[in-house]
């Protein structure tokens, strides 16, 4: 009986934190919650203090923030990566020129998102030379993108899923394949048709497109404000690198290029080089619109 109470007042009380009003008289800043899982995404938004500019840090990166002028209020996103260590950490917001400053502990928290056990042919699980050295080489360019996002946020709009089906492969999962250990699933899996169209999760630039040994034919689109999105096994691309590209727009068409066992769209966000669940930013981005 005691272990009911408890568990009630737990859960009432993490709903008083995460629909705290959005601001007080001491308290020029909201978040949606304090909790947050790992690959977890936090929306944030700071009330505009007079002629006062915040600067707001993230495990020692600043955060980028959309300022929208009509409600005097600025708008963005701190995210815990899939692996980060559990525990409490600062998030620190300094208002220029007074140096006003306040300090708001969130705790990380483990989540388990699951484990699949496979068994396949060697030569699909232990890459050859040739294939490990492009590979590595791929890896090499890709985890160069993630920190070099623009800092203006191109998006003032939720995000969106590329894709309007169901997901097959979730984000998080770990795979042990021929009883050896892989890395979780940095994304999710849409399922798709080879051919169907795929569309930007928001506004953005293009930075990168190629054909890669694992992901095949490849899109990554900065969206600003660290936020990046990634689109792998396509069977067509339809952009450039360097193209503007608004949110809805049709970027290419799902395939199975890459290590893939058929036509799927996989699809990754990551924000400020943090491996975050695509489907959390989607929801939590609909705070944008109140």
């Amino acid at each position: 009986m005691k272990s009911f109470f408890f568990n009630r007042y737990l859960a009432f009380f993490i709903i008083l934190i995460i629909h705290t009003p959005a601001f007080s008289e001491n308290s020029p800043i909201s978040l949606s919650t304090k909790i947050l899982n790992q690959g977890g995404v936090i929306f944030v938004k700071i009330l505009k203090k007079d002629n006062q500019e915040p600067s707001l840090k993230w495990m020692n990166r600043e955060v980028s923030l959309l300022f929208r002028p009509d409600e005097k209020v600025y708008e963005g996103f701190i995210a815990a990566d899939l692996e980060q260590k559990p525990g409490t950490y600062n998030l620190d917001l300094v208002f220029q020129p007074s140096g006003i400053k306040r300090q708001i502990r969130i705790r990380i928290i483990e989540k388990d998102y699951g484990v699949r056990k496979l068994t396949l042919p060697d030569n699909q699980v232990n890459l050859n030379k040739k294939d490990l050295a492009r590979a590595t080489r791929e890896s090499a360019v890709m985890n160069k993108l993630w920190w070099a996002s623009k800092p203006d946020p191109s998006w003032d709009e939720p995000f969106i899923m590329p894709l309007d089906s169901k997901v097959i492969g979730p984000f998080g999962r770990r795979s042990i394949i021929n009883n050896q250990p892989r890395s979780p699933h940095t994304g999710i899996d849409l399922r798709g048709k080879k051919g169907t169209p795929v569309k930007a999760s928001n506004n953005g630039q293009v930075v990168f497109t190629g054909n890669h040994f694992f992901t095949g034919n490849t899109v990554v689109i900065d969206h600003g404000a660290g936020i990046m999105s990634m689109y792998f096994h396509l069977d067509k691309i339809d952009v450039k690198k360097g193209d503007k590209i608004s949110r809805g727009e049709i970027l290419g068409t799902v395939g199975s290029t890459g290590r893939a066992t058929g036509p799927h769209l996989h699809w990754g966000i990551r924000i400020s080089g943090q491996r975050v669940d695509p489907v959390s930013l989607v929801k939590i981005s609909n705070n944008l619109e109140e």
